[in-house]
């Protein structure tokens, strides 16, 4: 199984990467979650009202930049405003795990050995173990960053409550009249056979080698 070595690289990449992360510019916002949390629609949508999340995945080719594990010291240096994304654990799980991101996903929280108890042991009460774990780690860590610049809000309620919507206008300071109009409305994913993943196909129109 030597493909699964690719998984090292990118834990210990990916560690790097969050650790010092730094730009040349200042995102205006961005929204982080730690996946399976409906954050696709949200960067989406808010990528018109300012440099974002996607500006910066596209420009510097930051993969997962929704989902760093932690506030970096370029937020904290910049007060970078953010708003975090919060979802019951099992929901979470149960969603990586129908989409088939789960050794993706840890890799994306910097475990560089995401397939021990998926594809060598087979130990799926383990596995569930070690990514609630990690979710735990990641809400942990973000709880330490500046607590007027975060915003903290639930799937699916942010795409159905409307003073959830009225919260991120005022948090990101948006004055457009159209912004609560034109949120995106809650949509369950249909898993068909024909089924492609919209973050699979986001990052796709982003990184052209994935």
């Amino acid at each position: 199984m030597p493909n699964l070595f690719v998984y090292i690289r990118r834990g210990f990449k990916r560690k790097i990467k969050v650790n010092f992360l730094n730009f040349r510019e200042i995102p205006d916002f961005l929204v982080v979650s730690p996946g399976g949390c409906g954050s696709i629609s949200l960067i989406k949508y808010l990528d018109n009202f300012g440099k974002s999340n996607l500006y910066f995945e596209r420009k510097y080719q930051f993969f997962g930049l929704g989902h760093i594990y932690k506030p970096a010291k370029f937020l904290f240096n910049n007060k970078v405003k953010v708003i975090i994304i919060k979802r019951n654990f099992e929901d979470i799980y149960n969603s990586m795990v129908s989409r088939g991101f789960i050794k993706i996903s840890l890799n994306s929280f910097g475990d560089p050995l995401p397939f021990i108890y998926k594809n060598i042991l087979k130990d799926e009460k383990k596995l569930k173990k070690k990514y609630l774990t990690y979710l735990e780690k990641f809400y942990f860590n973000w709880e330490k960053y500046y607590p007027e610049l975060i915003l903290k809000v639930t799937y699916p309620q942010l795409y159905k409550d409307l003073d959830c919507k009225i919260k991120i206008k005022n948090f990101l300071s948006i004055k457009k009249n159209n912004f609560l109009n034109n949120f995106p409305k809650f949509e369950r994913y249909n898993q068909d056979k024909d089924f492609i993943d919209p973050s699979t196909i986001l990052m796709k129109s982003i990184h052209n080698d994935l």
